[in-house]
């Protein structure tokens, strides 16, 4: 599966080139030219990696750095045109985890790209998080590279969130995933605590998967665990 990167840049010639330099690369894009739009993208989208111009010194951007910080680790690339200590020290003490100025070399930001893709792993092999290419036990076999699902030799289609649900709990295999940690990682901070679309959803992935087996398990006032 392609990484997903979210560009959030208010100048659209940056923007572009931005863009068209990291599908180049093989990555998967999704832009926002302002930061309102931008994170309401963030939520939905969930992209592993957030490049974006904050315009400093104004304060949109490093506010949308530290809103983000208040529920998402997903790593941070700063750009800007301003290059000075001063900006570099408060954006990345607002959050970011990289700083690059404006105008750079595409390989520059390509390494540092793939620099934040390796601490992603390693951050999610700390977490006791699966990082195999597939996900296969008692006849399940979750494929993240292809993104493809099987039960007993059967494909199975999936909606996203559907999908989203089954690869966080089968990367956090033997672990009580919680309500509240699920429909975050899966809809975003914005979620009310009703768990009821979570629930459908639930039930959707059983219908689908569990025609000889139960692979599922509530844990009742809790949440959901995957063998």
């Amino acid at each position: 599966m392609k990484e997903k990167i979210m560009v959030i840049d208010l100048d659209r010639r940056s923007r572009l080139f931005t863009e068209k330099l990291l599908k180049g690369a093989g990555y998967e894009v999704v832009t926002a030219k302002d930061f309102s739009s931008g994170y309401s993208l963030i939520t939905t989208a969930q992209p592993q990696i957030i490049i974006l111009d904050p315009l400093f010194p104004k304060k949109e951007g490093v506010n949308l750095i530290r809103a983000l910080r208040e529920w998402s680790d997903c790593p941070i690339i700063a750009l800007s045109l301003n290059g000075t200590e001063r900006a570099a020290v408060e954006l990345m003490d607002a959050g970011a985890d990289d700083f690059i100025r404006k105008p750079f070399f595409g390989e520059e930001l390509l390494a540092r790209v793939r620099n934040c893709i390796k601490h992603i792993t390693l951050i999610e092999a700390a977490k006791g998080m699966d990082t195999e290419p597939l996900y296969s036990k008692d006849g399940l076999t979750v494929d993240y590279n292809g993104r493809t699902v099987t039960a007993d030799g059967e494909n199975i289609h999936l909606t996203k969130n559907e999908y989203k649900i089954l690869s966080l709990l089968c990367r956090n295999s033997g672990k009580v995933l919680t309500y509240d940690f699920i429909m975050k990682s899966v809809w975003g901070p914005q979620t009310d605590g009703n768990t009821g679309i979570l629930r459908v959803n639930i039930a959707n992935l059983r219908k689908k998967l569990e025609k000889n087996r139960n692979y599922i398990l509530t844990e009742n006032g809790i949440g959901y665990r995957i063998k």
